[in-house]
């Protein structure tokens, strides 16, 4: 097993290799995020308890059937153009939560989430060790570095870019474990709408955008939000994020649904304030405790992020 570094020193040393890259990646005065840099859209939604979901899972928000406003974020992670290959991203905020939040604001609930169901890393060691190696402009020395090779991470990176067509028919996943309630689980958003994209809308840069904005014409957009119980502590470990949970193992379960109604969204006030967004795993119920060392320092490093990004685009 490689060194740990304590958690405190990754998270200054990750803040301060992503405020760099951040900074130097500034665009018409606006700073992109680490990852999930692409806005593509911010849309208002309803999610939807089920009151038929397993008394276990009955956990936090799911402990009754209610509907929560909701926010979501649809983003690429790194390319500015929607035709390429890349990881798509779905942040999720919940309003009108009752209970104690274990950081942020009252009254809210955060998920993130991925169109890969692990992360190309195993561990924030590993991350930091990416970020420097991006903030060096040599981000294939560190799948390659003959001293410390990251094989594995470059297979997951391959596998994980995708075409899409429209963010709606996408399936995302949470990637690293969180508690619900007694139990370790992951999360997966999985599109189960009666419309589905199938071809390009708007063939270029924008065209993720122009597929949402098309389908909701057409009728809403709707997903299942799914939890998948952790049944083998080895083969489904916390502490390596690019272990891909087996799914017949431990299916997901659906536990809500997602409803997304026609609405104004890319009017450039709309972006505008998408751009400006946050989002954070431990803006969260202490019923859903982010989970493992990755999540340990997302909280503070998300958080310095966001503040780079709000301070100097206010300037």
């Amino acid at each position: 097993m490689k060194h740990e570094i304590p958690i405190d020193q990754l998270v200054a040393e990750l803040s301060q290799s992503i405020a760099a890259v951040t900074l130097a990646e500034t665009e018409n005065n606006i700073i992109p995020r680490f990852n999930q840099s692409k806005t593509v859209a911010c849309v208002n939604a309803e999610f939807t308890v089920h009151d038929d979901i397993p008394e276990e899972l009955k956990q936090g928000i799911f402990s009754q059937p209610i509907s929560y406003p909701a926010k979501l974020r649809f983003a690429n992670a790194t390319n500015r153009d929607d035709s390429k290959k890349d990881v798509r991203g779905l942040s999720i905020r919940l309003s009108n939560v009752e209970g104690d939040v274990l950081w942020g604001e009252p009254g809210l609930q955060d998920f993130l989430l991925n169109s890969y169901p692990a992360l190309f890393v195993a561990t924030p060691e590993d991350f930091l060790a990416f970020a420097r190696a991006r903030q060096e402009d040599k981000k294939l020395g560190f799948f390659v570095n003959p001293l410390d090779p990251h094989l594995k991470s470059l297979l997951i990176a391959f596998k994980s870019l995708k075409k899409h067509l429209s963010p709606l028919d996408i399936r995302y996943w949470s990637t690293v474990p969180f508690r619900l309630g007694n139990q370790v689980v992951k999360y997966s958003v999985i599109p189960c709408s009666d419309y589905q994209t199938t071809q390009a809308v708007e063939a270029g840069e924008n065209q993720l955008r122009a597929a949402l904005k098309a389908h909701l014409q057409q009728g809403p957009a709707s997903f299942h939000f799914a939890v998948q119980k952790q049944t083998d502590p080895d083969s489904m470990p916390i502490d390596d994020a690019s272990v891909i949970w087996d799914e017949e193992a431990s299916p997901f379960i659906t536990v809500a649904t997602i409803k997304i109604e026609a609405q104004d969204f890319d009017n450039p006030e709309s972006l505008a304030t998408c751009e400006r967004s946050s989002f954070n795993p431990w803006q969260s119920l202490a019923a859903h405790e982010p989970l493992g060392r990755m999540n340990q320092v997302r909280r503070l490093v998300y958080a310095n992020a966001a503040q780079v990004r709000n301070n100097k685009n206010k300037e």
